[in-house]
């Protein structure tokens, strides 16, 4: 019988099956409650939220892509990092990244029970006051994750089929509910002469809101294809094509759902404020209040669909990363295996759903696991532009057959700017507490360190990874002193903070360059 070790994955999807994962993973729940929640923080001006959340994505994928072409692998932006700054560089990415995946598929499964808790006879499900579900609401959550298990348990060919037929449906149903409020008619006065104008809470808000309602998550779509990169058959030509063309269709539909959603609240609604708003189902209590009964009903089933198809696209993109650390002896060997029939990594497809259970009874409610998720997605992004160049010095002969993103120098530094911008207005404790979210992790990896290697070349390991480390104190430390929102007042006032994450980023885009893995050490 073969050994399960040395099954590979089939290179069966095509390039529309790889646009619709990335499609599919960024159209989920958060048109159905992240407009809401951006009106809410930052007023009309959150639709520049979607547009920094675009330019963001669309800035990290344009980094990954370049390594990615290269390198395709099921690790996906995890993976690459091992490429360049070894074992513990790629496994703290990895860790961190698969920790933002894995939590998508509960929070899409809490979407779907808020939503239906609309209906008569389920409204037991949700507390509207709290924004959290009830016991029975968390046990049909449950439910909802074992049907997304089940969904990705018999083949990724199984997914891919169910994947592309829904996201043709889900995209079908917010541009039905685009079409029905616009012709309801929209005030527009609420863009400029509302509560507070455009920009009711400043800039602070609007960039708040890209971590804190859901953008980030929601564009965190666009690793989907890189994921599955092992499983397509010219990764250099279809990656692009599917990573920056989910981002496009997504940021334009985002967008039109935002407006709409601004435009059909009545001047009475924001008589006092836009901190009141709180739809238990936005969108059809919009339609309900101008009596669209037949688009209701397609927004319940759409309800349904787009959470149901992004929580099975991350939980196919979870079990892959988690397969891949697993190959890397960082997990148990176990949860390597793919299945010799179906190859799909079933063990790690269980494995993951029960840990998204698990975030279920740790965060009850949508709003709650939305802000905790998306800086997570920030910190996975954090070694794009590094790796992406330190790949170019250690692999020259590389660029032979990858993407190339041109004034790469230039943009790192800018990246991780912006991105330190949304780690430090998500404000403390969330970055600190995202950091301890790591030592689990790192207590798989020194036991598997210990017992596989001995320990054998940890130093030279730890020096690579360096820069992460030195990155991740440096951001923590400052959105501690600067925006601690505990203290009556901040140790570091707002310029000396922007200063100090101007420095890192520069510091760190030089120095995670200068401290890569030896040629002959590469994984």
């Amino acid at each position: 019988m073969r050994d399960k070790l040395n099954i590979s994955f089939k290179k069966s999807i095509s390039t529309f099956s790889l646009l619709m994962t990335g499609v599919t993973a960024i159209v989920g729940s958060g048109w159905l409650l992240g407009t809401q929640k951006i009106a809410e923080i930052a007023g009309p001006a959150g639709l520049i939220s979607w547009l920094i959340g675009a330019v963001v994505a669309m800035l990290v994928a344009l980094f990954y892509l370049e390594i990615g072409t290269a390198y395709p692998s099921a690790g996906g932006i995890g993976y690459y990092s091992s490429i360049t700054h070894g074992r513990f560089c790629g496994f703290l990415t990895s860790w961190i990244n698969w920790l933002s995946v894995v939590a998508v598929p509960p929070i899409e499964a809490q979407a779907i029970i808020q939503y239906l808790s609309n209906l008569p006879g389920l409204t037991f499900l949700y507390t509207p006051a709290l924004h959290a579900l009830t016991l029975p609401g968390i046990i049909c959550a449950i439910a909802l994750m074992a049907v997304f298990m089940f969904i990705n348990y018999w083949s990724v060919q199984f997914f891919i089929r169910f994947n592309n037929v829904f996201t043709i449906i889900k995209m079908v149903v917010p541009l039905l509910t685009i079409a029905a409020l616009t012709y309801q008619g929209l005030h527009w006065e609420n863009f400029t002469h509302g509560q507070g104008g455009f920009l009711p809470f400043g800039w602070h808000a609007v960039f708040g809101s890209v971590i804190t309602c859901g953008v980030v998550m929601a564009f965190n779509g666009f690793q989907s294809p890189l994921t599955f990169s092992e499983e397509i058959s010219n990764p250099q030509r279809m990656l692009p094509i599917a990573v920056l063309g989910c981002i496009g269709i997504a940021f334009v539909l985002y967008v039109l759902l935002q407006i709409v959603f601004v435009g059909s609240l009545s001047p009475a609604m924001l008589a006092k404020g836009w901190q009141t708003i709180n739809f238990r189902s936005p969108y059809v209590d919009l339609l309900l209040m101008v009596n669209f009964h037949l688009v209701v009903l397609s927004i319940y089933v759409g309800a349904v669909i787009s959470p149901g198809a992004c929580g099975s696209g991350f939980l196919a993109s979870s079990a892959r990363v988690m397969y891949s650390l697993a190959r890397h002896n960082h997990l148990p060997k176990f949860l390597s295996f793919l299945n010799p029939e179906h190859q799909s990594p079933r063990n790690a497809v269980v494995a993951c759903t029960i840990v998204g259970c698990v975030i279920l009874f740790i965060f009850k409610g949508w709003y709650d696991l939305v802000a905790v998720i998306s800086i997570l997605h920030v910190f996975s992004y954090i070694p794009a532009p590094i790796v992406a160049l330190a790949n170019r010095q250690l692999n020259p002969q590389a660029r032979q057959k990858q993407f190339i993103l041109p004034f790469a120098k230039f943009l790192s530094p800018a990246l991780l700017f912006i991105l330190s911008l949304l780690l430090f207005y998500a404000a403390w404790p969330f970055t600190g507490e995202m950091i301890l979210l790591v030592v689990p992790g790192l207590c798989f990896y020194f036991y598997y360190e210990l017992r596989l290697h001995k320990l054998e070349g940890f130093l030279a390991q730890l020096r690579c990874a360096s820069w992460l480390i030195f990155y991740l104190v440096g951001i923590t430390l400052i959105s501690f002193l600067g925006q601690n929102h505990h203290r009556a007042q901040n140790i570091l006032s707002p310029e000396v903070s922007m200063i100090l994450m101007a420095i890192l980023s520069i510091v760190v885009s030089w120095y995670g360059v200068y401290v890569v893995l030896p040629k002959k050490q590469q994984v």
